[in-house]
């Protein structure tokens, strides 16, 4: 019997021996929970190409971590100085504010590193990255849901010698007496921006617009109606996402800031009222709702009148201000050229009523039409 006893007691021993060992031995992460940004060690590239303008939660669970995915907020102090506002920003995957991925670490030394696919409500997520102090290197590459636009390209639709305002999309239905809609279309061919119509330099300076699977919006244009090839877009300044019949661009607007060579092109927003930059901001982080409509081969992207309403009811209420119309008026005479004075008074009948005419405004939708690339 004490022989037994004995060896019962060895065993409990050994058994909490090991115990004890293995808890005192757990793998651990050498890199802590650290949140990396672009001032904080982030290096993340997005289908082969960089993104700014996010952050990466790092959660070590001994050999294993929680990776969390986001945007950071918009710096937009140089934007908007009068109203010390900010704004959060899109996340790293169009349609996801959060992405959270669950990775097995490889653990050499003081570095990590992690690789692996995770599928999430239709998106696949190929992930592949490694951190090391207070340094991550991190690219994905997605394949998001497939929707009515993914892997489709889009060209403007030619110019139409009877009617001046192709491509542009234009649509304002009102009860008002005054028709804005045959207004508008009336004054667009009297306002030249570099001797061009608004139509003709749209149609020079743009060319295929593509809808990639991985949620990008990549384009090819060109910097001068002059210019004899068109460029492409770079990769993550415009992602989308489709719910139902609109499309929701979402702008990296901190990566567009870091390509802008020249800062004094980002126009100051100091006059801009409140109600304005509450409508805008939340577009930011949710993305800008765009309207599309196909017809066979032709497909039109507009502004609708859930967008366009709020922005008029603000305009009408700028217009209320005699100074603010009156700089508006002004605007409009020293861009007209020689029919500055038919277009001056188009405006200004137009803003001595715009209260009344947004007021009985039963829809709107200004964008662009097009056509699918061949």
């Amino acid at each position: 019997m004490k022989k037994k006893l004995f060896y019962l007691f060895a065993l409990i021993c050994s058994v909490s021996l090991f115990i004890s060992c293995s808890d005192d031995d757990e793998i651990k992460s050498p890199v802590a929970e650290t949140t990396f940004t672009d001032a904080n060690g982030l290096s993340l590239t997005y289908s082969g190409q960089s993104m700014v303008g996010k952050q990466v939660q790092f959660t070590p669970q001994g050999n294993k971590a929680v990776i969390t995915l986001s945007g950071t907020g918009i710096d937009l102090s140089g934007l908007v100085r009068s109203t010390g506002q900010s704004s959060g920003s899109m996340g790293v995957i169009p349609g996801q504010a959060i992405t959270t991925l669950n990775v097995d670490l490889n653990i050499d030394g003081n570095k990590v590193s992690f690789e692996g696919t995770s599928d999430q409500n239709g998106y696949t997520i190929a992930y592949k990255g490694e951190a090391e102090g207070n340094s991550m290197k991190l690219d994905l590459n997605v394949t998001t849901p497939k929707n009515a636009l993914t892997g489709t390209s889009w060209n403007l639709i030619p110019l139409d010698s009877k009617d001046a305002t192709v491509p542009l999309h234009i649509v304002w239905k009102s009860t008002h007496t005054v028709q804005m809609e045959g207004i508008i279309k009336m004054m667009i061919p009297m306002i030249p921006i570099e001797d061009q119509t608004i139509p003709k330099l749209l149609s020079a300076v743009l060319g295929k617009v593509t809808f990639l699977p991985d949620g990008n919006i990549q384009a090819e244009y060109k910097d001068n109606p002059t210019d004899e090839v068109f460029k492409t877009s770079p990769l993550n300044l415009a992602m989308y996402t489709v719910v139902n019949n609109q499309v929701f661009v979402h702008l990296n607007i901190n990566q567009i800031m870091a390509i802008t060579a020249n800062p004094d092109t980002r126009a100051s927003l100091e006059e801009a009222l409140p109600q304005l930059i509450a409508i805008v901001l939340p577009m930011l982080s949710n993305g800008i709702p765009v309207s599309y409509a196909q017809d066979g081969d032709n497909m039109a992207f507009y502004l609708g009148y859930d967008v366009m309403a709020p922005l008029l009811d603000v305009a009408a209420k700028l217009m209320e201000d005699e100074e603010m119309k009156a700089t508006v008026i002004e605007l409009v005479r020293e861009n007209a050229g020689e029919m500055g004075f038919l277009a001056v008074a188009f405006v200004t009948q137009i803003l001595n009523q715009l209260t009344d005419i947004v007021a009985a405004t039963t829809d709107v939708q200004i964008g662009i039409d097009m056509v699918a690339a061949k």
